[in-house]
């Protein structure tokens, strides 16, 4: 219970700085007690997005090995497929990131890995088509 509680904090605490800052600012406070409270509030905020960064990126490296599952849906989803241009890849290793909750460039590698790096980097498609055409 107490945990739920300290997770809703959390995840209105953003909200909450944003709107205590738009509140200081309209704010008719004398200006030195101004500055401070927007500094500080301020810095409430770029610490909470700094933090959140770092949570991410702990568990986009904490994800670690691949499951099978994941490799069986990253083949399925590119068998096949050939990049048509930088976009086309990077919203083919957009997709699948979102759908298996891994880092974009983890994707990426692993689909370079297994022989699909075709469908997610343009540089081996064209170099793919080039081989093609002769």
């Amino acid at each position: 219970m107490i945990n739920q509680i300290k997770d809703m904090r959390n995840t209105q605490r953003p909200a909450a700085l944003h709107a205590a800052l738009q509140f200081v600012l309209a704010s008719n406070m004398p200006s030195e007690h101004k500055a401070t409270l927007i500094e500080v509030l301020t810095q409430a905020v770029r610490d909470d997005e700094a933090a959140e960064l770092h949570r991410e990126a702990a568990a986009a490296q904490a994800q670690g090995e691949w499951q099978e599952q994941e490799i069986d849906q990253l083949k399925a989803f590119l068998q096949g497929r050939t990049a048509r241009s930088w976009q086309h890849a990077d919203e083919c290793v957009m997709h699948l990131a979102a759908q298996l909750h891994r880092h974009p460039e983890s994707v990426r590698r692993k689909a370079t890995e297994l022989g699909l790096g075709t469908a997610v980097d343009f540089r081996f498609a064209k170099q793919f088509n080039l081989g093609g055409a002769e």
